[in-house]
């Protein structure tokens, strides 16, 4: 219904409430309002009166003043002057909307909004802040790593780096890191605290390092060139600091490969040690001439001094006993030591204990005359008991002359009861005598001569000096082996022996 027929049936009910107003059949074909008369109080309208299409007709008389009509007109149509609520409802929703993170807009404390780009892995966070180096978030191909924390030595560095070997950090796992590529300095690339043996030379500190545990060749595991006062068995030494063509000898017991590398002893199995016999020496040494030396004691007995012979037979024989064949020097069994040269056949003598050391060490003896002749036998000269008290002894032995001929027969000494000789035989077979038959080759026919036979008989060699029975010996032969001739078949003069030496081996 067009507003100025609600305005007009508004207008005629407040002047007169118990008019009614038409609907669309009130209009005329012009358009124009047919208004119904209004009855006046006390009068009655005829509800069937209509109007015609082309004339509005009044039923009773017009009340309504004219002006009341003209306002009705002037009302505007509210189909086309009334405001779409649908429209105004979207533009008040358009105007108010309130700013958000996300929009597309940098507003308020927004520090950056990316819209819909926004992200916790770009420049601009899911919160519209820039994205920085520990803010917990990893800002793709910016950081490599972002842990939030100020700790620097962890897997993620204080530059939003991940930690690794040569960012100048120190982290778990690694013993420096110096971020430089340097190799030659205290760290290394591998993050690792320089040492000797990595095989890198640490520049002012290793002369070498070439990175392996060979003390022989140029780099010792010092980390520098070998040396006699390393305290280390390096480059051509022999033992720690000693032996080879540059240092100095060795000491007993180091090591050696010959005798020049020892400065005490000899080379002997590969150590320097003193030689326990002569003929130790001439293995160790082939070319070791005759003469003095020094060997090993028996831990009773101290290290003492021998003389050599290296040719006799081979060499290797270690001297106990010399005689020149004078009167008033030591039996072959005599305890007092004697210092002379028995190679020029001076008199010489061992004691009895240094006796039995090399005899315990050895199992030939030999007696040489200074004429050159010699037998040997196949035993050592005494066995252990040589130092104690009133003991003889006796062996079966194979004789050999140097011109190699060979027989059976005995030695043996007393180390008491020999005043007037007897104290060393070397003996034919068992025999008889003039007084008797030998036993085990002596007969033991006078206390004052144990081991010399009744008319010096059946002697290779013998002592005899029965003139003033004071204990020496004059050596001499009674019956020849080979080479090996007679000197006197029996005698007691003094002095005037042979000049003759004996020696183990």
């Amino acid at each position: 219904m067009r507003a100025d027929v609600y305005l007009t049936c508004f207008t005629l009910l407040a002047l007169a409430p118990t008019a009614s107003c038409g609907g669309d059949d009130s209009m005329t074909s012009e358009g124009t309002a047919t208004t119904t008369g209004t009855t006046a109080p006390g009068t009655s309208s005829d509800p069937t009166t209509t109007t015609s299409d082309s004339d509005a007709t009044t039923v009773g008389p017009t009340t309504a003043p004219t002006s009341t009509t003209t306002e009705t007109t002037e009302t505007t149509d509210p189909t086309t002057e009334t405001t779409d609520p649908t429209t105004e409802t979207d533009s008040a929703t358009d105007t108010d909307v309130e700013p958000f993170c996300g929009d597309g807009e940098v507003n308020g404390d927004e520090e950056c909004d990316d819209g819909d780009d926004n992200s916790d892995d770009g420049a601009c966070t899911a919160a519209c802040v820039s994205a920085t180096c520990g803010d917990g978030l990893v800002w793709a191909g910016v950081e490599g790593c972002d842990d939030g924390n100020d700790v620097n030595d962890d897997a993620c560095t204080n530059d939003c780096a991940l930690a690794s070997c040569g960012d100048g950090q120190l982290q778990m796992g690694e013993e420096c890191d110096d971020g430089n590529d340097l190799d030659t300095d205290a760290c290394l690339n591998t993050c690792v605290a320089a040492n000797c043996g990595d095989g890198n030379v640490y520049e002012g500190v290793e002369e070498c390092d070439d990175g392996n545990g060979d003390e022989t060749d140029m780099c010792t595991t010092l980390c520098a060139a070998p040396s006699c006062v390393d305290a280390l068995q390096s480059g051509a030494e022999t033992d720690v600091d000693c032996g080879g063509p540059d240092c100095d000898g060795c000491l007993l017991g180091q090591g050696c490969t010959d005798g020049g590398d020892c400065g005490e002893g000899l080379c002997i199995d590969a150590a320097c040690k003193v030689p326990e016999t002569c003929a130790e020496i001439l293995a160790a040494d082939p070319m070791a001439p005759s003469g003095a030396y020094t060997i090993a004691g028996d831990g009773q007995v101290a290290d003492f001094g021998v003389y050599c012979d290296m040719t006799t037979d081979g060499g290797g024989w270690t001297i106990v006993w010399a005689t020149s064949g004078g009167d008033n020097q030591q039996p072959i069994t005599g305890d007092a030591p004697v210092a002379g040269d028995p190679l020029a056949f001076a008199p010489f003598n061992l004691t009895r204990a240094q006796k039995v050391v090399v005899a315990g060490r050895t199992g030939e003896g030999i007696f040489r005359r200074s004429s050159g002749q010699w037998i040997k036998v196949d035993s050592a000269l005494y066995d252990d008991q040589l130092n104690q008290n009133l003991k003889r002894w006796t062996q079966s032995v194979t004789i050999t002359a140097n011109d190699n001929t060979s027989v059976m027969g005995w030695i043996g000494y007393a180390n008491y009861s020999h005043a007037g000789g007897g104290d060393y035989n070397v003996t034919m077979v068992d025999g008889p005598t003039c007084n008797g038959v030998t036993m085990m080759g002596v007969d033991l026919h006078s206390s004052n001569y144990l081991h010399l036979n009744c008319g010096c008989q059946r002697h290779y060699l013998y002592s005899y000096s029965a003139n003033t029975l004071d204990g020496d010996g004059s050596y001499k032969v009674n019956t020849a082996l080979g080479s090996w001739p007679v000197t006197a078949t029996c005698t007691t003069s003094e002095g005037g022996g042979l000049a003759l030496l004996a020696a183990m081996r």
